[in-house]
């Protein structure tokens, strides 16, 4: 199934487009021929939007049975990494959206070319559109084509490439390495066109273009380009929330846009996540945080059933950030100054970030004895449900030193996913394979 041509459906791609017209901000988008209407439709809600597969498939919680029941067929496939998840019937509107993502973005960069706007204006709305179509593939790749861990099982995994808005009823195929290529050249081009900041978080700036470089660098295991991405960040004075000043007794602690917030996206998709038996936080996960850890009681909350819950969001609310934050530019730049073997230098700047994370009356906080595996358990801890755990098992279980095996019991039965399991690749929906 997974070396299947995926069809792009034409009535598909006519149905999200009208519905994402439905709700345009402003009648200019009927024809978007201007910057304010090309402008308009990279605003739109779903363009900052994450897959919420990754989460459904990562280590960081835990459902009771009656919580298991309550999901989709397919999301109980994927919670037990079934080979096959996707029913023929199944709508899967992570991947759709991604594509919606990255047709809105042709359209936008076809539309610009035709009007030759050269201008900070337009080069701002060209920069944004690259942005928005690097991230959707980055995200399909971290879903659907092998990672580092896969490198040496020798799938030949393909995925749609779409560069163009023409509807084709046979679209181009591309593999791991092509899809690389186009997500760094839309990247690196947009860090060039995109103002350093911008009026709305919502939107692509440079700054959000250097920290998704970093991102992606390092998911790939470039990590001498995501230290120079990384540096390029932290060099532009940013500050951390220090937890200190948090109240952990609010039901959510953080303010949506608050000071580390670098560009907002959420992840979408997964009403589960409203469910408190079917989003427990695993107890390994929760172990890790000393009582001296603010992160403790910021990001979790214990029901009076037993739950342990998560409450952290940088959303401010109950939906789950997936944006690009200062938080993690400090835990990228720390690992690949330690992977350089900068071991002071890596030292101080996670010891900056601890400092605004544990009560202030705490000693020695880190002490790097245990160097790389610390800052995996650091950046495991901070990032917790922000979908960047699929992500990173892909890329520390290609290392010996650092392999994961999940496991998840439903009903007495146990579930187990390899390190180098071909299931870290998930295959094209069924429901698209049957259109071609």
């Amino acid at each position: 199934m997974k070396h299947k041509i995926y069809l792009l459906l034409l009535a598909w791609v006519l149905a999200s487009c009208e519905g994402f017209l439905d709700e345009k901000p402003s009648t200019a988008i009927d024809t978007p021929n201007t910057l304010e209407s090309l402008q308009a439709m990279l605003d739109y809600s779903s363009m900052n939007n994450s897959p919420g597969m990754a989460m459904m498939l990562s280590d960081e919680y835990f459902s009771d049975y009656g919580g298991f029941l309550s999901f989709d067929p397919w999301h109980q496939n994927l919670y037990i990494w079934k080979s096959e998840p996707f029913e023929l019937d199944d709508m899967i509107f992570d991947w759709r959206n991604l594509y919606h993502q990255i047709q809105v973005a042709n359209i936008v960069l076809e539309k610009l070319n035709e009007m030759e706007e050269d201008t900070p204006i337009g080069n701002s709305i060209k920069g944004a559109a690259l942005f928005y179509r690097a991230n959707a593939y980055f995200n399909l790749y971290t879903l659907f084509l092998d990672g580092p861990n896969l490198e040496d099982v020798g799938l030949d995994l393909k995925i749609p490439f779409k560069i163009s808005s023409k509807l084709s009823l046979k679209p181009e195929l591309a593999g791991k390495d092509q899809i690389k290529k186009l997500i760094r050249e839309d990247v690196e081009q947009a860090d060039v066109l995109l103002p350093l900041k911008t009026q709305y978080l919502t939107r692509p700036s440079k700054m959000a273009a250097k920290a998704l470089k970093a991102r992606i660098y390092l998911d790939w295991e470039d990590y001498d380009l995501a230290w120079k991405a990384s540096a390029e960040v932290m060099e532009v004075g940013m500050e951390l929330i220090d937890y200190n000043d948090l109240d952990p007794n609010r039901v959510f602690p953080f303010t949506i846009f608050n000071q580390e917030v670098i560009w907002h996206s959420q992840i979408s998709g997964a009403g589960y996540l409203n469910s408190q038996s079917a989003f427990q936080v695993d107890s390994a996960l929760y172990s890790m945080y000393p009582d001296n850890d603010l992160r403790r009681d910021v990001f979790f909350v214990k029901r009076p059933a037993g739950f342990i819950n998560f409450k952290g969001s940088y959303t401010g609310g109950a939906s789950l950030f997936s944006g690009l934050a200062l938080n993690e530019i400090y835990l990228i730049y720390a690992e690949c100054l330690e992977r350089k073997g900068m071991v002071e230098n890596a030292s101080f700047v996670l010891n900056e970030l601890l400092a605004a994370r544990y009560e202030r009356a705490s000693d020695s906080i880190n002490s790097m004895e245990n160097g790389l595996q610390f800052i995996l358990d650091e950046r495991r801890k901070e990032l917790v449900f922000r979908g960047r755990r699929w992500g990173d098992l892909r890329r520390i279980n290609a290392d010996e030193r650092f392999r994961t095996t999940l496991k998840r019991v439903v009903v007495d039965e146990e579930y187990l996913l390899h390190p180098d399991s071909e299931k870290y690749a998930l295959p094209i929906p069924a429901r698209e394979l049957n259109f071609y």
